[in-house]
């Protein structure tokens, strides 16, 4: 591997929004066992998901 670079096991997934955040899952994290994956979308943030697909009362 070529020093500075992460493999794929340790680069974490960005949210796929405009804020680019780093999200907790790695690449390879099958997308049954994330939270705020939106098929067809992708990876969103936990703020960014919130923001677009939690209602509030």
């Amino acid at each position: 591997m070529i020093a500075g670079t992460k493999s794929k096991t340790e680069e974490k997934e960005k949210c796929v929004m405009n804020c680019g955040r780093e999200t907790p899952y790695t690449k390879d994290t099958p997308i049954e066992k994330r939270f705020c994956y939106v098929e067809g979308v992708g990876q969103l943030c936990g703020l960014c998901y919130n923001e677009i697909y939690v209602e509030e009362e």
